[in-house]
């Protein structure tokens, strides 16, 4: 992940109702999926949000969209969809990524859950208060104060 890509995990309501809860640095790597299923047809849906990403040759992800810009991944055990990760690039904020993402997480039962673990409704309120208050957005808007930031917290040590 690049310092202005907002990192979501992609998870289905449910698995997030019933699962144990899940450690914040292992919330992104999460086999959220693993006992749901995505919506038919989800990598058409995908397809309409981003563009197929190149084949690294790994059968247990597929991708759309640019590695370092806005991206969906999804990983696979088994040939079955287990995990799905949404970057969003804070630099150029995309309303059509923006809406198709959030559409695509409703349609699948869905919440996006950022990195830190704040859980976001598929609604563009929420998910731009939840871009806003990234530390992607403030690298991306704001460079010295994010920086700055770096340097207060080692004076304090």
């Amino acid at each position: 992940m690049a310092g202005w890509q907002v990192d979501f995990a992609i998870v289905p309501k449910r698995a997030l109702a019933t699962k144990p809860p899940v450690p914040i640095p292992s919330l992104i790597d999460a086999d959220w999926w693993a006992s749901e299923r995505l919506p038919a047809g989800y990598a058409q849906q995908l397809s309409a949000i981003a563009p197929a990403a190149t084949s690294s040759g790994a059968a247990e992800r597929q991708g759309w969209g640019r590695e370092d810009e806005n991206r969906i991944d999804v990983w696979f055990e088994n040939g079955k969809p287990v995990r799905m990760v949404a970057r969003v690039d804070v630099r150029r904020l995309d309303a059509k990524f923006g809406a198709l993402l959030l559409q695509f997480a409703r349609t699948a039962g869905a919440v996006l859950v950022r990195g830190d673990g704040l859980v976001v409704e598929p609604v563009v309120g929420a998910f731009g208060a939840a871009l806003r208050t990234s530390t992607a957005w403030q690298y991306a808007n704001d460079p010295a104060a994010h920086l700055s930031s770096y340097a207060e917290a080692e004076e304090d040590e």
